[in-house]
């Protein structure tokens, strides 16, 4: 359902140029002048002019070959950047991960060996976006955060933003609409006023994309006025090339007539629907095509010309399904509420049931796929620490090989005897360690074998009370009822439990995107204390003892809520009641807050669980990241107390 979100939005800003007489004219114009140009820039300025004229026909790769070899033989470092860049563009709009990975190669070697970024990170980015497109989500999130290392540690400002334009579309992608919308701004905020107007535009087309995908109405407009102006400016700048943007006005234009749709002005939404056909020809890319289809059934539904609307959304079914299947699920769902909206819910079920059907389907495998990823990254990184541990041990060797030798010729009895010695500590240390790496393997293998088991039980409910809603036609409205709140449970579930695998994935890879704000804790604490009796609806009665009236920290105030929460509720639901406290009191001393939990349902054996230790987990490496530190003891003698800091010091 995410992929032509993603697809749209990754090629909206790229445009192509229709097919036209004017279009022609121009290009035999610039062809006479490239035949009488000597072998210099303004030579190389025609051949890329030239070649943007058909930038979605191979004709496009010939002329960039071109460019590329008479940059090279001109050492011209500007345009051979240009032209590779611009290979991967072409291979990106044909979703060929493959060719546009092997482009990048070349661009990587030739930024680095020249110094050169001005494209880098524009087209590292497309390669970003292809893993996404691909649902290769964990991969897409760890090499946009190190391109925004990189681009940091270059003080490249345009490479910031553009990483972080991925992690929107990679967290769009997997509902985490929260973090998209932040990262959108943190791009938002890594703009100049001296960006290209080129740079503007991928940035605001975006944001359009974005948000209305999330149906924010004024945002959008906003960012389409925006837009208007930057490309006014690109146009200005190249008067004969504004043909080449064509596909980009059509995009823009479907957008103001959803925006006019979802906000009643029909006449307006119907203006806009008229220019994106005048736009709109048989070689039109495919995701514009969709999208065209989309913008016309949501303004037929919102006239109750359902037969029309009915018709746009078949096309468009048609069309999605040789681009992506899970954009055909949600066109589908359409359907159906439209056909409701008809009183034709005998229709609408049936298309219901197929499309909870495939959607299961794609969440499995979602699933599946960003555990097999992470299992992959965990691989990586342990490939990578253990060639760098090699490393450092020959490297270490070597140094102390050399001086054992120069030792040796100063005193070389007493030195051996030393060196025996260091030598057997070393060999005891590496034991030590070799010993740590094989329980921390059998103890990574254990939790992946838990993990397992416990994906398994949810995901079984899920598709088995599916299948029962499916094919059961016997089903009173009160079992489906019970059955619905059967799958929505476990489905909840399921994704909790893949969201902090993730959490604790990141929080040891030290990769956890962290919101900090001053909070003040006496309140916060009150507000737990709260929330504890809330959510279990008066079975836990909390209470806070503290002799801290006031003291502001700076922190997570979200993470910290869930993590101190998790501490004060049952794991599991449980309608016993039982007495909890909380104390909290200040270490002067050291700058820490002292927390201490008496009765914690997390700490009782009696709720020992793999879900449990998870949390636990996730717990102590939050406080450990602010300072701070963590300790579970399941001693009933005690009261089942957990104790934890966290440091107030000024960082």
């Amino acid at each position: 359902m995410m992929k032509r979100f993603i697809t749209i939005c990754l090629i909206i800003c790229l445009g192509c140029l229709s097919a036209s007489a004017r279009s022609n004219a121009i290009k035999d114009s610039l062809l006479r002048i490239y035949v009488t140009t000597p072998h210099n820039s303004e030579r190389l300025d025609v051949l890329h002019d030239i070649a943007r004229l058909d930038q979605q026909t191979p004709v496009f790769l010939y002329y960039e070959n071109k460019l590329l070899e008479e940059a090279t033989a001109q050492n011209n470092i500007r345009y051979q950047s240009l032209a590779t860049y611009e290979h991967i563009i072409y291979f990106f709009n044909k979703l060929d991960l493959k060719r546009a990975t092997y482009w990048m190669g070349r661009m990587e070697s030739l930024a680095e060996k020249n110094n050169y970024y001005n494209d880098y990170f524009k087209a590292k980015k497309l390669q970003i976006e292809l893993y996404t497109i691909n649902q290769q989500i964990e991969l897409a999130i760890h090499e946009a955060q190190v391109m925004y290392d990189k681009a940091k540690k270059l003080d490249n400002r345009n490479g910031m933003r553009e990483a972080r334009l991925c992690l929107m579309t990679s967290y769009i992608a997997t509902l985490r609409y929260e973090d998209g919308a932040q990262a959108l701004e943190e791009a938002f905020q890594l703009m100049n006023p001296q960006d290209s107007p080129m740079d503007k535009i991928n940035l605001l087309s975006k944001a359009v994309l974005a948000y209305s995908f999330l149906h924010k109405n004024e945002k959008m407009y906003s960012a389409l006025e925006q837009m208007q102006v930057a490309i006014q400016e690109l146009i200005a700048a190249a008067p004969n090339l504004k043909n080449a943007y064509s596909a980009l006005y059509m995009g823009m234009e479907t957008q103001y007539a959803l925006y006019y749709v979802r906000t009643g002005d029909l006449p307006k939404a119907w203006e806009h629907l008229l220019k994106v056909d005048e736009y709109y020809t048989p070689n039109t890319f495919l995701p514009y095509k969709v999208s065209r289809l989309q913008a016309y059934a949501e303004y037929y539904r919102v006239k109750k010309e359902y037969g029309k609307a009915l018709e746009c959304l078949n096309d468009a079914i048609t069309l999605t399904l040789q681009m992506s299947f899970p954009d055909a699920i949600l066109y589908m769902a359409m359907k159906a509420d439209i056909l409701v909206d008809m009183g034709r819910s005998d229709m609408a079920i049936g298309i219901y049931k197929k499309v909870m059907h495939d959607k299961d389907s794609l969440y499995r495998g979602l699933s599946n796929s960003q555990m097999e990823q992470i299992q992959s990254l965990y691989n990586m990184d342990k490939l990578v620490l253990e060639r760098e541990q090699q490393q450092e041990k020959i490297h270490y060797f070597v140094l102390v090989v050399i001086g054992i030798a120069l030792l040796a010729l100063i005193v070389f009895v007493g030195r051996m005897y030393v060196s025996r010695k260091k030598l057997q500590k070393d060999e005891k240390e590496v034991a030590r360690l070799s010993e740590i790496a094989e329980e921390a393997n059998e103890v990574k293998s254990r939790f992946l074998a838990n993990m397992s088991y416990n994906i398994r039980i949810p995901l079984n409910n899920v598709v088995g009370f599916s299948q029962l809603l499916s094919t059961d036609t016997g089903l009173d409205e009160k079992e489906k009822l019970e059955y619905s709140e059967i799958i929505q449970a476990n489905s909840t579930e399921l994704i909790q439990l893949v969201n902090d695998v993730l959490d604790l994935s990141r929080l040891e890879a030290k990769m956890m995107k962290f919101q900090i704000l001053d909070c003040e804790m006496r309140e916060i604490c009150n507000d737990l204390i709260y929330m504890a009796r809330r959510d279990s609806e008066g079975h836990i009665h909390a209470e806070l003892e503290s002799d801290v009236e006031h003291q502001m920290i700076r922190m997570d105030a979200n993470r910290f809520n869930q993590a101190v929460l998790s501490m004060l509720i049952y794991p599991v639901a449980n309608d016993t009641d039982r007495e909890v406290k909380m104390q909290l009191a200040r270490d002067e001393k050291n700058e820490l807050l002292l927390f201490h939990i008496t009765n914690s349902p997390l700490a009782d054996p009696a709720f020992a669980s793999q879900k449990v230790s998870i949390r636990l987990k996730i717990n102590q490496l939050l406080f450990e990241h602010f300072g701070g530190s963590f300790m579970v003891s399941d001693s009933a003698e005690d009261g089942y107390p957990i104790t934890f800091t966290i440091s107030y010091k000024e960082r």
